[in-house]
């Protein structure tokens, strides 16, 4: 078991960008689309130069999803791309050689993981029904 001194803590997470674009359709009536998503998570150990520094975690989540029609899979609605970061920092007394083997160990990388990407998954979802497409089924959890 990991030893609660150890944990990191969510420090922070930020929206790096979103972006969407729409293709020009002509529908008389609404649409049912079938929506895909694909996440990218990147998981890095950042090492103070200076010692004052506390160790930091960085989970990067880049989602591109692409919405179809779903009676015509031809050509896609819309495109849609995020990235997302989260920093978690550990304390001040932790050090590298005493971290750096978990992240070798996949429930050490899930527990990070965790945290950001329902926060990531969220916000997506949240900027697809502002968008007007209803992304309420999308999952929120990995």
């Amino acid at each position: 078991m990991d030893s609660v001194e150890l944990r990191p803590r969510l420090a922070s997470f930020r929206v790096v960008a979103f972006s969407g674009k729409f293709n020009a359709i002509t529908a008389k009536k609404p649409v049912e689309i079938a929506l895909e998503m694909q996440p990218r998570i990147d998981l890095e150990l950042r090492v103070p130069t200076e010692e004052e520094n506390p160790l930091e975690a960085l989970v990067h989540i880049q989602i591109n999803g692409k919405a179809t029609p779903r009676d015509e899979q031809e050509q896609p609605i819309g495109n849609f791309e995020a990235e997302y970061e989260a920093r978690f920092v550990y304390p001040p007394d932790a050090k590298e050689p005493d971290i750096s083997p978990r992240f070798d160990r996949e429930p050490y990388q899930y527990s990070l993981i965790s945290q950001a990407f329902p926060l990531a998954s969220s916000h997506f979802r949240r900027e697809l029904l502002s968008m007007g497409i209803d992304a309420r089924t999308l999952p929120l959890g990995l």
